[in-house]
């Protein structure tokens, strides 16, 4: 009785086997949703997982949620109440639940564990010496700034950054200019930082900044630079070739050079949503319900809406947001409709649906964190915004005083109502701050700028940039056993895990197994045998410490996909001769007929990032 006609098929015998031929214009299921690699884009600007002080930070071993997501009628419990080492309170009555599922993940595990195994630890870090540092695919510098903010033992520490891309690169150096810019107040400079960080439309004043320091920038990168950020910035182990694309990045960022980011995020989002455009909030609430609340419930949802909607994640005091973030722009390759031939093509090929906030907004130093997460009326007092602003000035100023930054003491309004903020104190006191150093002066006789001092916390600090792809960089001789830690990003993992697999690696963990189970349990006898096979492992120093990202955070990939990565790592791990930290809720166990609700639970209690401990070449 229905007027649609049903499309027209055939069935076809060919020999024994029968054919179902389907009319080749009828939709796929691709032209109405995507698997979500279209949102992650082509290179990423911010990371998805909190900032760390990579040579000793209790965060990195942090398990669970970072900030459990909020619904009405539950109880907390109080704030002086949480564990050393865990990220989040649990709500009364979740909280034997989600141990008991942690518990019955990890079973398997226990019963085949060695008693006698301890945990890992990492060797002391060389005295009298640098202590190298590389961090690859971080995308950003939250992990360089923790760091420093948090050294205050006169170490001399070499950072080498790598990246595939150059944009990236440029903003670090953008970034780090405008940190130790002292001319500005360290509230400006914060609120700066995270607007040209994570927006896709600027104030005019901070594109106008960027628009100035890029001249600055390319005379930076061609050696001609009296700025003394050129002190520390090593640029000899780039080619040529990538400092001229570094010079081409910087000059594309002047505001002469147009850039309609809205239109191009909006053809990013009509790509990435396609025939359900038109009703992609609720694909946003999907997704923010799904993945963001449960593990960052302190990331608000109006907020995290925006975001997705405008590209615009952090706004303060009462700006408008109005001008193009040209840092935002890059280029893709793509093949020209007409010749054939492959051009690169200028755009907003950033992340769409990853907002910014997990790098500097859910989480916070822990004499700080019961305030600033504070509960009432089932929500959150203070937003991720708030967390991030106060975090970013917590490390510029720490990095100038060589002081330790908190909240003011606590006053009795804060638990009255309308709840006055910790943070008003501190944003007052930052609009009466004046600036501590006069403004630059424009030349001097000899024709060169005169810049501010950079801050304390870069005395004796070398950063080096590294471009290209990451195992071909890492193959040079310089870097053999050189690295004392490291940072991966979740995306900077893929030249490793295909080199390993070309090895012959997946051989060894090769079969059907109805339950995988770390590979230090199911294959002891592969520990270590790939090591020369693995760039990685050779350039780190003997009981170096290998920090590798999860996708614990990220919006879009199922939490089956986010499992069996764990496992990867773990297995790339173990064949490079390193032991796992925390191995049983690094790794929970993976089912072979595993549900997604069950994975998400386990992934969401699992660590945040996965640490080994490089224990050398075997006997």
């Amino acid at each position: 009785g229905s007027s649609r006609q049903a499309p027209s098929r055939s069935l076809r015998f060919v020999g024994e086997m029968a054919r179902l031929s389907v009319d080749r214009n009828l939709p796929r299921p691709q032209d109405k949703f995507s698997d979500g690699t279209d949102a992650v884009g082509m290179l990423q600007f911010w990371g998805t997982s909190p900032a760390l002080d990579l040579l000793d930070d209790p965060q990195a071993a942090a398990a669970g949620p970072a900030a459990i997501g909020v619904s009405p009628g539950q109880q907390y419990q109080k704030e002086d109440s949480q564990k050393d080492g865990q990220n989040e309170s649990i709500p009364e009555g979740v909280e034997g639940e989600e141990s008991q599922a942690e518990e019955d993940g990890d079973d398997a595990a226990d019963a085949s564990a060695d008693a006698s195994d301890k945990e890992p630890q990492a060797a002391p870090l060389p005295e009298g010496e640098p202590v190298n540092i590389l961090i690859a695919g971080a995308a950003d510098l939250r992990h360089l700034l923790k760091t420093l903010a948090k050294c205050h033992s006169g170490r001399r520490l070499r950072f080498f950054l790598h990246e595939s891309r150059h944009e990236t690169l440029a903003r670090h150096l953008l970034f780090l200019q405008l940190v130790n810019n002292q001319s500005m107040t360290v509230r400006d400079r914060a609120e700066t930082f995270l607007s040209l960080f994570g927006n896709t439309l600027v104030r005019e004043k901070d594109s106008l900044y960027v628009s100035e320091i890029a001249r600055e920038l390319v005379e930076l990168v061609t050696d001609n630079s009296s700025h003394p950020l050129a002190d520390i910035v090593n640029l000899e182990h780039l080619k040529f070739k990538d400092r001229d694309a570094l010079q081409d990045v910087f000059k594309s960022w002047r505001q002469d050079v147009p850039f309609d980011v809205e239109a191009l995020r909006d053809q990013r989002c009509r790509g990435y949503y396609r025939e359900r455009y038109d009703y992609r909030k609720n694909l946003m609430d999907w997704d923010y319900q799904t993945h963001i609340k449960p593990r960052a419930g302190i990331i608000n949802w109006f907020h995290y809406k925006e975001f997705c909607f405008t590209g615009v994640a952090f706004e303060t005091r009462l700006a408008s947001y109005s001008v193009p973030n040209r840092t935002l722009a890059s280029y893709t390759e793509a093949t020209d409709r007409t010749r054939g031939t492959t051009v690169q093509v200028r755009g907003f090929w950033g992340d769409i649906i990853n907002s910014p906030y997990h790098a500097f907004g859910t989480t916070t130093d822990p004499a700080d964190k019961a305030r600033l997460f504070k509960i009432t009326g089932s929500q959150y007092r203070q937003t991720e915004t708030d967390v991030s602003e106060f975090n970013v000035t917590a490390f510029i100023s720490e990095m100038e005083t060589g002081l330790p930054y908190h909240l003011p003491e606590e006053r009795p309004e804060e638990h009255s109502f309308p709840y006055a903020s910790p943070l008003d104190e501190l944003r007052k006191k930052g609009e009466a701050e004046a600036p501590k150093v006069t403004e630059v002066v424009p030349e001097t006789r000899a024709g060169k700028k005169e810049w501010p001092p950079l801050m304390k916390a870069f005395e004796g600090v070398e950063v080096v940039l590294l471009s290209g792809d990451l195992t071909d960089t890492l193959r040079k001789s310089r870097y053999q056993g050189m690295f004392h830690r490291a940072f991966l990003g979740a995306m900077s993992t893929v030249p490793l895990l295909e080199e390993m697999a070309q090895s012959g690696a997946d051989e060894i963990f090769k079969g059907t197994v109805k339950v995988r189970r770390p590979p230090r349990l199911e294959v002891p006898e592969a520990l270590g045998t790939k090591r020369e096979s693995c760039t990685l492992a050779r350039v780190m120093a003997t009981g170096a410490l290998v920090v590798f990202e999860t996708m614990k955070y990220q919006a879009h990939f199922d939490s089956l996909v986010r499992l069996a990565f764990r496992h990867r790592l773990a297995q790339v791990g173990h064949l490079s001769g390193w032991r796992l930290a925390d191995e049983r809720r690094a790794v929970p166990c993976l089912e072979v007929d595993m549900k997604e609700r069950r994975a998400c639970d386990l992934e969401k209690d699992a660590t945040d990032f996965m640490r080994f401990v490089a224990l050398g070449p075997g006997p």
